[in-house]
């Protein structure tokens, strides 16, 4: 009986050390093949393959409850070489810009923050550019607190659209420009940054909610926050930013590579616990198997006997994955998502 050599690299591109916010899942957002028009209609595919994520920590009041219909918010995320993408969806019952003034107490109308870090860098940004905290208003304004101890409006650093695709139910349609800390905004095309596969940035969002009064009511974030005094500081300290790595799914297409072929079965695809590879001719013995991070690193090394392996990944974070199968002098290898 022939024998053939099995070894599995799955790729794994998780950044989760431990930081100051308690919420730490990474944010896989994948590349779209085709620029997102700015239209707030969501209709590109690459908002159909994007996974919902929730805005729902109530950070003011710290730990309160949410009346029922007062507001429901969920993001999704994708990304080309220009612009990080944004896809935001929120239900509130009522929507209020009080201050004419887009400077004028901005945080206190409903508006969508979105939160930057374009290298993961972390720590103090409330009066400089090593992260942004962008207030994006009704009216598409984006404030933030510049270099120079005052508020600046950043809108041109984002494309912005808002519509109304149901009874209080708002779709939000965005695109950022990225730049680095050496931003300044008279010349910003300085400090731009491109986007690319693996590319580490620091990120959450939040809503300002306001129900027709001149204060906002409740502060609603993606990211868990220490209690009081800490639960706002998103703002200015960047620690608290959850990791958003930028997946480009056919980074890994290579002539070597061959498809799966008749021979070996992957499956589920997708998948939430448990990966089957089947070698539908001949039976493989003594096989080893070897999980790989991104880096190259040896995660675990195993061997099996028989014509089929379960690989284990329930305990793996959600994203995109390779199995390699190398046997003889061919090499077989398929992505995979784990859910």
């Amino acid at each position: 009986m022939t024998k053939y050599v099995l070894t599995v690299f799955i790729v794994i591109s998780i950044f989760c050390p431990v930081f100051s916010q308690t919420m730490q899942d990474t944010i896989f957002s994948y590349k779209t093949k085709n620029p997102v028009i700015i239209d707030g209609q969501a209709t590109e595919n690459c908002w159909q393959n994007a996974e919902w994520r929730s805005i729902n920590q109530i950070l003011i009041p710290y730990g309160a409850t949410m009346e029922q219909g007062d507001f429901e918010g969920r993001f999704k995320t994708a990304w080309d070489e220009d612009f990080l993408y944004i896809l935001v969806e929120v239900v509130d019952d009522s929507l209020s810009d009080d201050h004419q003034n887009p400077f004028d107490r901005y945080y206190d109308d409903d508006c969508v923050e979105v939160f930057i870090d374009e290298n993961r860098s972390m720590g103090d940004h409330e009066r400089n550019y090593n992260a942004f905290a962008y207030h994006v208003s009704l009216f598409y304004d984006a404030i933030d607190l510049g270099d120079s101890w005052r508020e600046v409006n950043l809108k041109d650093n984002l494309s912005v659209d808002m519509d109304t695709i149901a009874q209080d139910t708002y779709l939000w349609e965005m695109a950022f420009k990225m730049y680095d800390a050496s931003f300044n905004i008279s010349s910003s095309e300085d400090s731009r940054v491109f986007l690319t596969h693996n590319k580490l940035m620091g990120f959450a969002i939040a809503y300002c909610d306001n129900d027709e009064t001149t204060v906002r009511e409740n502060f609603i974030g993606s990211m868990e926050m220490p209690p009081p005094p800490n639960n706002n500081n998103m703002y200015k300290n960047a620690d608290y930013f959850g990791p958003l790595l930028c997946i480009d799914q056919d980074i890994y297409t290579a002539s070597e590579i061959i498809p799966v072929s008749e021979d070996i079965e992957i499956y589920p695809i997708p998948a939430n616990d448990i990966i089957q590879i089947k070698l539908n001719k001949e039976a493989f013995q003594n096989n080893n198997i070897a999980i790989m991070s991104a880096s190259g690193r040896l995660v675990e090394e195993k061997t099996f006997w028989g014509n089929t392996f379960q690989v284990d990944i329930e305990n793996l974070e959600a994203g995109i994955y390779i199995i390699r199968i190398e046997h003889g002098t061919k090499t077989f290898e398929k992505k995979i998502i784990k859910q």
